[in-house]
Formats: structure tokens, C-alpha cells, sequence
């Protein structure tokens, strides 16, 4: 173990590694890859996402970071930060390598959506467009700081969700800077890394085209030809799909009843530290009347979920699937940026439908009690659109549909499991990578595709081969630590795990870079 580590040291030793040090993940994964490496002699900086983990870092004494940021702090009071300091986006955009920084903007939820409008978020806007560019602007600024006082060799981030996520990234890779997280690949158990915001780049990308390309052979073929005939065989759910046949307790039913009551008074008491003055209330600050009206909001919610008159799934002949994605969230926010209004999507999509088909559309079960009775009719009520019950299998609904449309999702991949066709409107990289999916992002001309797609037999012998490619890949170069359980609930064996992991993906990347 300790040539290993000698080893180890020779490549990493004053590498300068800067780590997106954010909420849960930060306290718990990324604190424990901080220590890891600086074991190792790297020197390290941190950005952190949340004041109170903000505080926790300047108080620790087991890592020393060479600098410190709060981006709370910054996106609270940009224009404190800027201290009247003007970055044109113009300029900024030539430094990202964009043409327009607002689709990056919308990654923003708390200030592109509001949260003291309405549970679960308002699609009005909370923050002024000129307090949305103080905050862009200031990102910019401690973006060149860090570059200019730190100069990390490496960026790790537990995930790309919003736009200091997206700007870092942009940024150092037109510095040739490396920026990593992880993903899921879509094979259940499975993660791997992606080095791009639109999870495009990275070992797993490459891996794939080499094996679709013949360049290369996979040791797990015979695995991922029998995960793809299992799957066949019964459908796998993805391992973060929480199981709902479990009824609560009546214990548990009471502390849920009680519990905005105890937060309203804990709030009252002691008001949280996490509050933003730029963008008030948030899913982090909720005074108590906030916690009260999302508590009764969601009971409505999911009431009327439950109970609506659902369009029958057994009359359903010809058929379009739709799914909704969970919003506001990365897979559709960060990956899908012109698709967000999911209402609007729909009512194109059933437009360019040809001959008998209809669109169908189901909630995200993950949604329901977070949408509003309102946005579920207004889907209902739009012409040529089907609103099916959210608790039907997705299996059922996928093998019957002729045609799946979506921007991102786990659908996706499952789809490719029965040779169903999906039109992707995103740029989701990983599932791109999928026999089944064609790109598409121009909803004017969509329906040509849709009707070359409904008469396309997707059921070849090329076809079969690029999935097995696509599940060994996974195989070859993804790993099998418990990722979540690291990140929630910081289980120690996990985390050993993932920085062996971690450990081998950094020095492949600075052995590349050499």
C-alpha cells in the first residue's frame, strides 16, 4: 500500500485541484476526497454552496485550503462582490466559448422561477434580468480569481446543475483544464464520469466509440448480454426509484403532520443563516407561513393526482409517448434548455403527429404532490394529448408505444431494451450513445422524423451490438460504489470505494495531460 500511495504522490504531489465543496456532498464526499488528496501532497481550494458548510470548512482543521469562496455569500450581494467592477457579456461569452449566456442562465431556478409564488416553484421570474447579470458577472469574477490565484490543474464537482457549475466548466476547458462528476450511465448500479456539463466527454464516451468502431473488444460482452436478456426478461428499475408499495406508519403519518409546525417554531426561535437577500424565500429558507403553504399544497396536490379522471390507457391504439421530465432539475434545465416549458412541448409535438396518432403524456411519479392541479388540466385540456395516470408501469407504456419523444430521462434507455425509437430534443450525451436515439431539436420540422421513425425497424444485428457495447462500456470503465449512499448518508465503506475510483480517474487525467 505504501509504493502505491509513493507512486500516487509522484503524479499528484503539488497538483493544484479545486473542489465545488456543495451542501451534502461537499460535507461529506467532498471533505473525505480533501483529505484523501492532500495525503497524496496536492494543494487545494474549495468553492462552497451554503453558508452554513461555509462555515463548518473555515472552522475545520483537517484539510487546509489554499482559498476558500462562498458563492452564498456572492450570489446574496453581487453587486457588493463586484464593488463596481463591469464585465460585458459579450466579453464573458468570448471567454466561455458561447454564443448567448441565458440559456446557462436558466439553470438559476431561484431566480428564473420563484418559490414564494407558488409551491412548487412559479414560472414567473424572481430576480430582475439586470440583478440575474450582477450575479453572472460576479461568478465571472471569482472565476478569473481563482484562475488567477489558484490556478487549479483540476476541477471536481459532484454533479453540473447550475451555472457557476457550467461557467467553471466552460472556462477551464478552453484553458485545457479537466473539470469531473459523476454521472449515471443508465445501467442500473453503474456510475461513471463525465467531463462536460452535456455528459459528453470522458473515458465512457470514447470507450464506446472505440468498441462501435471495432478498435477495441470488451471483457464484459458475455456480462452485458446477460444484463440486456434479463432486462428483456423483467424489466429493471432504475436503483433510485423510490419504492412507494410501503405505506407509512401512523407514527410516521403523525411527525409528517406535525412537522411544519416543529420547523415554523425552529424558525421562529432560531432563524436558519441560509438565506439569500437577492433571491428571499427558497427551498433552503422557508418562513413559516412558506412551510405551511407547502405542506397543505402538496396534500392538494397529491389529492388530486390520485383521484383524476385519467384517459384510459386500454383504449389507447396509436400512440406518441411523451414523458415529463422532474422540474426544475438538471436533466432538463442544464441538458434541455429550450424545452423547459414541457405544456408547450407537448402541444407542438401533438401537432406534428401524423395519420391516428395522439401524444401521450404521463407526470414524472417523482412530481406528483409537486404539481399543481392547474399545469396537470391545462396538459389534459390540449388538443391531441392524452394525460395518462402517473402510476402505470413505465414497462406497459413502452412497449406499446410506437415512438418515444423526450429531452433526457431514463425512458430513454429503457425504450432501447425493446427496439422503440426515441427522438431526443436535448443534448444529454449519455443517452445519445444508445442505438434507439436521434437527435432532434427543431420542433418546425419534427414531424418528417416522426414519420420516418413509425416506419423504421429498428430490430438488426448492427442495432443489438451497439447496445451490448453501450452495457460492457458501462462495465469497463463505470464503477459499482454506492454513490448515493456516499453523498446522503457519508457510509465510510462507500467512500473508501469511491476514492479508489476518484483516485484512478485523476491520474489517468493528469497522465493524459503529461
Amino acid at each position: 500500500m505504501k509504493n502505491i500511495d509513493k507512486t500516487n504522490s509522484n503524479i499528484l504531489a503539488n497538483k493544484r485541484i479545486l473542489i465545488f465543496l456543495q451542501r451534502g456532498w461537499g460535507l461529506n464526499i467532498g471533505q473525505f476526497l480533501a483529505k484523501k488528496l492532500q495525503q497524496q501532497n496536492c494543494r487545494l481550494a474549495g468553492l462552497t454552496l451554503k453558508r452554513s458548510l461555509h462555515q463548518y470548512m473555515l472552522k475545520q482543521a483537517e484539510v487546509k485550503y489554499d482559498l476558500l469562496i462562498n458563492n452564498d455569500e456572492i450570489m446574496s450581494r453581487p453587486k457588493d462582490y463586484l464593488k463596481g467592477e463591469h464585465y460585458d457579456l459579450k466579453h464573458i461569452c468570448e471567454q466561455l466559448g458561447v454564443d448567448s449566456i441565458w440559456p446557462i442562465v436558466s439553470t438559476l431556478r431561484n431566480h428564473v422561477r420563484s418559490y414564494k409564488d407558488k409551491y412548487y416553484y412559479s414560472f414567473k421570474q424572481n430576480v430582475s434580468d439586470q440583478d440575474i447579470i450582477d450575479y453572472v458577472m460576479a461568478v465571472y469574477k471569482y472565476i478569473l480569481y481563482f484562475f488567477e490565484n489558484f490556478n487549479p490543474d483540476l476541477i471536481i464537482s459532484p454533479n453540473f446543475v447550475a451555472l457557476p457549475h457550467i461557467m467553471f466548466h466552460l472556462y477551464a476547458k478552453k484553458r485545457g483544464v479537466k473539470m469531473l462528476a459523476v454521472t449515471d450511465c443508465k445501467v442500473r448500479g453503474v456510475f461513471i464520469f463525465t467531463h462536460s456539463y452535456q455528459d459528453n466527454e470522458g473515458k465512457f464516451y470514447t470507450h464506446i466509440d472505440n468498441l462501435n468502431d471495432n478498435k477495441i473488444t470488451s471483457p464484459n460482452s458475455k456480462k452485458a448480454k446477460a444484463y440486456i436478456a434479463q432486462f428483456r426478461q423483467k424489466f429493471i428499475k432504475p436503483s433510485y426509484v423510490s419504492d412507494r408499495s410501503n405505506k407509512a406508519s401512523l407514527v410516521k403519518k403523525i411527525k409528517h403532520e406535525l412537522a411544519p409546525y416543529y420547523h415554523s417554531l425552529r424558525f421562529i426561535i432560531k432563524p436558519p443563516i441560509n438565506v439569500l437577500k437577492s433571491t428571499g424565500i427558497t427551498g433552503d429558507y422557508k418562513p413559516p407561513r412558506i412551510l405551511l403553504r407547502d405542506h397543505y399544497a402538496h396534500k392538494k396536490y397529491k389529492r388530486f393526482a390520485n383521484k383524476y379522471s385519467y384517459y384510459p390507457f386500454d383504449k389507447l391504439k396509436k400512440f406518441v409517448y411523451f414523458p415529463l421530465q422532474f422540474q426544475p432539475e438538471a436533466t432538463i434545465d442544464v441538458a434541455a434548455p429550450y424545452f423547459t416549458n414541457q405544456i408547450e412541448v407537448a402541444r407542438l409535438l401533438a401537432m406534428s403527429l401524423p395519420d391516428d396518432y395522439t401524444l401521450v403524456v404521463k407526470d414524472h411519479p417523482e412530481m406528483v404532490g409537486l404539481r399543481s392541479d392547474s399545469y396537470l388540466e391545462k396538459i389534459a385540456r390540449t388538443v391531441n394529448v392524452k394525460l395518462i395516470d402517473y402510476r402505470i408501469p413505465n414497462e406497459n407504456i413502452i412497449k406499446k408505444t410506437s415512438l418515444i419523444i423526450s429531452p433526457s430521462g431514463t425512458t430513454i434507455a429503457e425504450a432501447s431494451f425493446y427496439y422503440k425509437p426515441v427522438i431526443q430534443l436535448g443534448n444529454l450525451g449519455t443517452t445519445q450513445k444508445l442505438p434507439n436515439v436521434f437527435k432532434h431539436t427543431d420542433l418546425t420540422t419534427i414531424s418528417g422524423l416522426i414519420k420516418k421513425l413509425l416506419n423504421t425497424n429498428l430490430k438488426t444485428s448492427d442495432y443489438d451490438q451497439k447496445l451490448e457495447n453501450y452495457i460492457a462500456a458501462a462495465y469497463d470503465v463505470g464503477f459499482d460504489a454506492d454513490y448515493l449512499k456516499a453523498w446522503t448518508k457519508g457510509d465510510k465503506t462507500e467512500m473508501e470505494k469511491l476514492w479508489t475510483v476518484y483516485k484512478n480517474e485523476i491520474k489517468n487525467i493528469f497522465e493524459h495531460k503529461t
